[in-house]
């Protein structure tokens, strides 16, 4: 697809007690799995980083298709990396995602694709909003160069969107505590079973 996706390393991990982003997931880390997960169906990778910037930047320098972002502003943020991270599109159409959902599969970067519009699409499992969001890119950049708001979500929210009820667990299971952590990596999550 011809596409880019957003996807932001740049947080602290404070409620994992510890950085998550090279925590061991299969054969790699939980950021390289969302990296591929993300390369698998997206043409342009922009990879927002920002705490341990430096121990990103060369792991994945040379990475093809993939441009990296240092956010200066990261601890004011997920905002804030979005924000930075747009100044990197390249294509008609932009997902956004985190470096902590190494669950995602083809099938949800692709069934949001099929219903893509001028604005932009939320999932949700569950009545739980997840990811990864997909926008146009006039539309992302509309809404982030408006008010600042609380959240990418809420910014979204004052342009077009549309809400895509998706029957896949793995867009919120994100690893934000060593709890999730453990039980996702053991494969003990429940909702992965529904």
């Amino acid at each position: 697809m011809e596409v880019d996706c957003i996807i932001t390393a740049a947080g602290l991990s404070s409620r994992m007690g510890q950085w998550k982003m090279m925590l061991p997931w299969q054969n790699g880390t939980i950021l390289d799995a969302s990296i591929k997960n993300a390369q698998r169906c997206c043409s342009h990778i922009i990879l927002v980083v920002g705490f341990r910037h430096r121990e990103l930047m060369t792991r994945y320098s040379d990475l093809p298709n993939m441009t990296l972002i240092y956010n200066p502003d990261f601890r004011q943020g997920l905002y804030s990396s979005v924000k930075a991270g747009i100044q990197a599109l390249r294509h008609d159409y932009c997902f956004i995602t985190h470096g902590d959902l190494p669950c995602l599969n083809d099938g949800v970067y692709h069934d949001l694709w099929q219903q893509r519009f001028e604005g932009t699409l939320l999932p949700h499992y569950a009545g739980v909003p997840g990811h990864p969001i997909l926008s146009s890119t006039n539309n992302l950049r509309r809404c982030l160069s408006g008010p600042l708001r609380t959240s990418v979500r809420q910014s979204l929210l004052s342009g077009p969107c549309r809400t895509l009820t998706l029957n896949n667990p793995a867009i919120i299971l994100d690893i934000d505590t060593p709890e999730d952590f453990i039980r996702l990596n053991n494969g003990t999550d429940k909702s992965m079973h529904k």
